[in-house]
């Protein structure tokens, strides 16, 4: 059962084997490359948004995270809790997206977290809650 989450960066994820008894979720660009995964995890889930959160320069080409993301990892998330032991998520730099998916994992399943730790992606960890909350009113 699902007691264990990290967020790391890209190049820590694409270094690191697979763990049978944890899953990856693996967040990268829409302009880059998918993130080089070694086989063994449990499961990968991939997802692409920027770490942006919304405002109104429109000169900038930005996808945000969707509602769709979201549910998505919401879903991921729940589906494999009851069968492994971690997770680990990925983002480019491994300080902000990765960081709100890991704190809305840890606090969703109390699970241990540096919660101290101010730099994640406020955007991503809303629409997570927000994810979550619509799952539980279906």
């Amino acid at each position: 059962m699902l007691n264990k989450v990290m967020f790391v960066n890209r190049n820590a994820a694409e270094n690191t084997p697979g763990f049978e008894d944890w899953a990856l979720i693996s967040i990268t660009e829409l302009s880059s490359t998918k993130a080089s995964i070694i086989d063994g995890w449990y499961a990968v889930h991939r997802s692409e948004f920027d770490d942006e959160i919304p405002h109104y320069d429109i000169s900038k080409s930005i996808v945000l995270m969707t509602a769709d993301h979201a549910a998505d990892i919401v879903d991921f998330v729940y589906s494999i809790a009851p069968h492994v032991e971690g997770v680990v998520v990925h983002c480019k730099a491994g300080i902000s997206r990765s960081a709100a998916i890991a704190k809305w994992i840890a606090i969703t399943f109390k699970l241990p977290f540096n919660h101290d730790y101010k730099e994640y992606n406020k955007y991503v960890y809303h629409q997570l809650n927000e994810a979550n909350d619509r799952r539980r009113r279906q």
